[in-house]
């Protein structure tokens, strides 16, 4: 009876071996003979499926392509990510030919209009102006130094948390060692200053632009200065 069980078993095992290994072999020798291409966490804004295609054929050649064995996965990956909208990208194998491809795009925080115009992602990493796409951001106006980097970083980073802020936020400049920022819904510039106590000075403009919206001023003020402790300067 012992003898049997172990029989069983033994035989059981052997066969399931050799249908996976049977399966695997199969499996590998398959042609890629289509390519599915996705985007996350949403659609294609600045690249597109045709473009990503186009680009791995330019690379592998016209479909079928070789089995699937032969296919080394990460290398279709940094052809890929070396495209300058790529964050990352996953490439993996479906059932019957078919490889996956999954992208996340770059996720533009400000536009840089100086000498050169560019975008910056909320990790401070540059690409190009697009065609296929233009987003909704503030712009930096003039050229950006690297050492200035951080704090318009940081300054979006801020305003991005207030609703009512990242609505409004339309342009950022620096000039006489001083952040400006200027308002979609308002005509004065706000003179924020360096970084530091930041979050009390949104917290001044966000009580100042409620006056406004509330009150009848008898100025028309072109510049709301922030730098200054406790108050709000208008000119």
């Amino acid at each position: 009876m012992q003898l049997n069980k172990y029989l069983f078993f033994t035989t059981a095992l052997i066969s399931m071996v050799l249908i996976s290994t049977f399966a695997y072999l199969r499996n590998s020798k398959r042609l890629v003979e289509k390519i599915v291409i996705s985007f996350e966490p949403q659609e294609a804004r600045f690249l597109s499926a045709a473009l990503v295609n186009k680009l791995l054929i330019q690379n592998k050649g016209v479909l079928p392509w070789k089995t699937k064995d032969s296919l080394v996965l990460s290398m279709l990956e940094n052809i890929i990510e070396e495209n300058p909208y790529v964050l990352n990208a996953e490439v993996f194998h479906f059932q019957q030919g078919v490889l996956g491809v999954n992208i996340h795009e770059k996720n533009a925080v400000v536009r840089v209009h100086g000498t050169e115009q560019y975008y910056l992602d909320e990790t401070g990493d540059q690409f190009p102006i697009s065609k296929n796409h233009t987003p909704k951001v503030p712009v930096f106006l003039g050229a950006l130094e690297e050492e200035q980097k951080d704090d318009l970083l940081s300054l979006i980073d801020q305003i991005d948390k207030d609703s009512f802020l990242q609505g409004e936020l339309a342009s950022i400049h620096y000039r006489s060692n001083s952040y400006f920022i200027g308002l979609r819904s308002y005509g004065f510039e706000v003179e924020i200053g360096q970084m530091r106590h930041l979050s009390q000075k949104l917290s001044k403009l966000k009580v100042f632009c409620a006056y406004h919206d509330n009150s009848k001023l008898e100025k028309n003020y072109t510049l709301i200065n922030l730098k200054f402790k406790n108050q709000v300067v208008g000119s």
